[in-house]
Parts: C-alpha cells; structure tokens; sequence
C-alpha cells in the first residue's frame, strides 16, 4: 500500500531532477514539426514478442521543449531563481567531469546528443551456437568438470540480452565517438572486433574471446544506433528495421498491447514515456540461472501459486497542456482467477472524501479500501503452502499473542471496516525527518479496540504511557529519543481512538492537530479549494469507474522542506562534515555557501498540487497520477 503514498513524490522529484538538468543547459532546442519524420520505427516493432522489459522516450528534442515550458522548467528561467538554477547545473557539470574524461563529452554535450527516439529493452539472450560448437573439450575431461560445463551450457539458455536504441541525428559522430572509446578497450583486452557487412549497413561484432562473455554489437545507420548485448541482438534489430524478418514482434505481443492500450488509450496525446515489463518471466529466468538449489525448489510451488498469472506490468507519462502539468498510467494485467498469492489482492470501494480530523495544512492525503478480512484469511492459505497446516497461527498469531496479549483476528482486524487513510504533515523546524505520518483504520466497533488497548495495558503494564490531549486519551510507546541525532526530529511513536477511527502517528504536535481539526479548531483539508479542485479532476479521470484509493499531494510542501533545511546552520554544519567523506555532500554545501536563496514565495508559485487514484477491474489493477499546471 506504501507504493501508492509513495507514486507521486518519486514522480515529482524524478521530474525535478530531469528538468533542472535538460532546462538548465544552456542547448538550444528545437520546436519538432509535423515534417520531422523519425527515421526509426517504434521500439515495439524492432523488438521480438519474447522481450521482457523495455522503456521508450518517444522524442528527445520534444521533452526537452516540454520540460522548459513546464512549471518547473520556468521557475528555473525566472530572473530570480536562473542565477541558482545556473550554479546548480554547474555543480552537476563538475560532478559529471570526474568521469568525463572517460566518456569523452561534457555533461551539456551528452545531454544534447539524443534528438529522437530513445529505448533501452532486456531480453531473452539468443544462444550463440558457433562458440558452443567451438568450445575445446579435453579428453580427459573428468566427471566433475564435465557436470559444471553441462550446467553451464543449461543456464546459457536462461541468459539476458539487451538493445539499446538512440536517435542522435545530426550529433550521432558525438555518439559514435563515445561507443569508438568504449570499444577500443574492449577489443585491447577481451574481445574480438569483427566488421558485418549487411545490406546498406555494416554490423560491428564485438566478440568475447571466452565463450562464457557476452558478445556486444552495434550498428549506425540515418542518425540512429543501436547497440546490443548478446548474440544475434543488433542483427535481429536490422532485419525487422528492413522487413527482411517474419518473427513476431513485441507489437505483435497481446500482453504487451493490453497493457499498454490501457495506459495510452486513456488520454487524446501521445505519451512521451512509455514502459513495459513481464515480471513473471524475468523472474523465472533469474531463478533458473542462478543455479541456486533453494530456489529451484521453491520456484514450482511458487508458480502453483498463481505468479505466472501476472501477465505484465506497463506505464505511460504525459506531459504538457493548459489545465495538467503531467499524467501517468500504470497497469497490472492479471489473469482471473485470481488465487494463490494473489488471493490477497482484495481492493474494495466506499467513501474517499476526507475526515473531519484531517487538517487543512498536511502536505499529503490518502483514503484506500481494502477487504483485510479476506486478505488475512488468503494470507493464512499461501502460508500453508510453506509452512504447513495453521501456519498462519504458528507463525503470526501465536508470536503477537506472546508479545502484545492480543488476537489479531478477534481484538482487531475483525473490528475494522476496511478503510484505510493516511495522512503527512510536515513538523517544524525543518529537520531531515521532518515529515510525519499518521495512518488511520476506520472501525466498525471502537468499543472493542478500546477493550483491546486494555488488554494489552493488562498485559504488558509498561508498555504505553498513558496522557489526555485535547480530551482524548493518548498511548505513547516506550521509545528512546536519544537514538537520533540533533539534524533529525525526536519522534514520539503513540496511538489513540478518535471517534470511530484508530489513528497512529509518532508527533506529539500532529496529534494536537488532529484533535483541534476535529473539534472544529482549525480548518480542515475537506474545505480546502484546492482539494475540490484535485477531487474534480479524478472525478474526470475515473471516468465513471470507482476507486480503491485515492490520494491529494502538495508538491511544493515537500519543496519548502528542502528549502528551510538548506537555509538552517544544522544542515549547512551537517553538509560540510560529510562533505569531508562523501564529494556530492561538499558540493551541495558549497553551493549553499555561494548563493543567497530568494525568498520561499518566489517558488511557490511555480507547484500545483497532483493527485492519484487507483482502481481495480477483472483483468487488473489501474493506477493513475497527475500534477495540476501551476498558473504563475
């Protein structure tokens, strides 16, 4: 459930980080038009069916016109904030020179060289007949040596390959320049360089001269590369390219094109980011070729469990228009039934708007449904695979009854409605864990939980402390503070039952809040405009299907974190001595050091808050996220 708290910061930040890199370069970029045709077909049709991960940039120059026109790509051109921008992008620049020399560009000119397509695949690595052919047998071959060559030839068959695909039109000489350097030490130490010719192109192999290495391959042809790791990749790429080959192609795939249907046909734009993989697959390869006996042994039950049901996993991003910043799709496609593991998988549907308890100034906010009582009984099914009959009572009941008193099914989870909200807030002054969280379980029977509590106070005496905050009772956990250093906030890990709700936090200061949003004592985040504007736009992305979870962010929040901890003496005196061991550290402080930051207002106004929703239909599971367009 963490995965879906967690989908929009790391978006966010993600996105940050790409802009503040692509917009802070000083590269001119152009505005692609309707005749610049890419001379490369999609990814999709180069690629075999069999492949088991890819991810594709649909344009490069395009991205780089999308990100300086976003929110954050402006707020990087302000006149106010480009001097900072500028120093940042430097820093990076010096970063990236401890390694430049190696590659043999700078770190603008790398940035620059992609103007089109770009996709990175892993595949199934094709056995290289020849060299196992060519591989000397001795004749006097002992038994031993001759079972690990033959285990070696089996996991030959469960290898990785992989393509990597760059359009670099008119800077593909940059391009090739770096791949000439990489090559030159391949070919002076372990490989063989042999040059292919094959119809208008010529393939260079780059072969291992020990038949356990991988064989790597490129070729150039109308501004693009491509550059494979195995036998046959490149070659197999060039073939489809010229419609010289009848296989089947990963567009030809329906997994493949149920996944991504669903995460492209969602919006009326092209996606610039699209991305695929069939984790069932990759882990049975991993499993097989790691030769690992424990493994081997468990993979079959496993499989019996219903993994190879999960048909693939794929996501799309958007970015650009007048009303959201960016869009992303992600999709689990599973086949029904769905039993086994996934048996608990059970999402259900209700409520989502937010409690009265929930204050008008947390930085985040989420409500997810979910059947805990079929969950936890599926849970108890998969443990017998494992561990035998009443596995679920040897191995969780019996242990929580032992350390807390308690009967998870009967004191708790059978009291609970199946919603699930979780709350974050950031607690001043800002430290490097400033961010507080507070998860909450609606309870059909708060009565009971309450009974619950006091059996577990009967139990263990000295376990909770007990005050009264706002007229609530409060249990706080024996925790020692001094474990944390001063950079950090001291938490203070307790629980209480506010209405019918069972709500955990580990700030004093947030449960205050909480209490005084309840009582009417400060604003809450349900009459926010801001939320009402975040909870419309689901409303239109739902598209009349009804959600397990929703969540509302506040981007910037996390923003103005960062933003007063680099103004604090803590942090700066932190950065310098780590900066001592770690040059990424010394960098960050001493670009702090050279440049007074503008006032927290002057980027503000550059965020816009976002929000996701998730929902559950009979051949998966959607997830969906998005970031409002900032009007500054």
């Amino acid at each position: 459930m963490q995965l879906f708290a967690r989908f929009s910061s790391f978006r966010r930040v993600f996105s940050l980080s790409l802009t503040l890199l692509v917009a802070g370069s000083s590269i001119a970029v152009r505005q692609a038009s309707a005749a610049d045709a890419d001379p490369m077909p999609g990814a999709p049709h180069l690629l075999p069916e069999d492949t088991l991960a890819y991810i594709r940039l649909d344009n490069a120059d395009d991205l780089r016109v999308d990100l300086a026109n976003s929110s954050m790509g402006r707020m990087l051109s302000d006149d106010q904030l480009k001097p900072f921008a500028s120093d940042i992008y430097a820093t990076f620049s010096d970063l990236f020179s401890m390694i430049s020399s190696e590659v043999g560009v700078s770190l603008e000119e790398l940035l620059s060289i992609p103007k089109g397509q770009i996709a990175v695949a892993l595949l199934p690595r094709p056995i290289n007949q020849e060299a196992v052919d060519a591989e000397v047998v001795p004749d006097d071959e002992s038994d031993e040596d001759r079972r690990k060559r033959m285990e070696r030839n089996r996991r030959r068959e469960y290898r990785f390959a992989g393509v990597v695909m760059v359009d670099a039109g008119e800077n593909v000489d940059k391009l090739m320049a770096i791949i000439q350097r990489f090559e030159d030490r391949l070919v002076v130490g372990s490989h063989i360089r042999r040059n292919v010719p094959v119809d208008a192109i010529e393939i260079v192999r780059l072969i291992p001269k020990r038949a356990d290495r991988m064989e790597i391959q490129y070729f150039e042809h109308e501004g693009t590369v491509v550059l494979g790791f195995g036998h046959r990749t490149v070659q197999d790429v060039w073939d489809r390219w010229r419609e010289a080959s009848d296989e089947p192609t990963m567009a030809d795939s329906a997994n493949f094109g149920s996944v991504i249907s669903r995460c492209i046909g969602a919006e009326s734009t092209r996606p610039q980011l699209t991305f695929y993989a069939d984790p069932y697959r990759i882990a049975e390869r991993g499993v097989r070729l790691s030769g690992s006996i424990t493994l081997g042994l468990m993979w079959p039950m496993f499989e019996n469990l219903g993994l190879a049901r999960i048909r693939g996993v794929g996501g799309s991003a958007f970015r650009g228009g007048d009303v959201f910043e960016d869009i992303t799709h992600f999709h689990v496609l599973i086949d029904p039934p769905r039993d086994g593991l996934l048996s608990v998988l059970r999402p259900s549907t209700g409520d989502t708007s937010p409690p009265k308890w929930v204050p008008s100034d947390v930085t985040g906010y989420s409500s997810i449904h979910w059947d805990f009582e079929n969950t936890y009984t599926n849970v108890g099914k998969v443990l017998e695979n494992f561990q035998g009959a009443d596995a679920l009572k040897r191995v969780v009941e019996e242990p929580m009854q032992k350390r807390l008193g308690l009967d998870l099914h009967d004191d708790i989870i059978q009291h609970l409605t199946g919603r699930m909200v979780r709350t974050s807030w950031l607690q001043p002054p800002m430290k490097l864990n400033s961010q507080t969280q507070a998860t909450a379980f609606e309870l059909s029977d708060a009565v009971a939980i309450k009974s619950a509590i006091a059996k577990h106070r009967e139990y263990k005496p000295n376990a909770l402390t007990v005050e009264t905050l706002g007229g609530t009772v409060v249990y706080f956990m024996k925790f020692n503070p001094k474990k944390f250093p001063e950079q950090f906030r001291r938490p203070e890990p307790c629980l209480f039952v506010l209405g019918n709700w069972l709500v955990q936090t580990d700030s004093r200061e947030f449960v205050q809040r909480i209490m005084r949003a309840n009582s009417d004592a400060m604003p809450r985040l349900v009459e926010v405009p801001e939320y009402d504007l975040v909870a419309s736009e689901l409303g239109g992305k739902l598209d009349g299907e009804k959600p397990f979870m929703v969540q509302f962010m506040r981007g910037g929040d996390f923003i103005r974190m960062f933003y007063e901890m680099s103004k604090s003496k803590e942090s700066r005196a932190f950065l310098r001595q780590a900066g001592e061991k770690n040059v990424v550290a010394k960098k960050m402080y001493e670009l702090l050091e050279r440049n007074e930051l503008p006032p927290y207002e002057q980027f503000e106004k550059y965020f816009a808050p976002s929000g996701s929703f998730a929902y559950d239909e009979p051949t998966g599971m959607h997830l969906g996220s998005f970031t409002l367009r900032a009007d500054d």
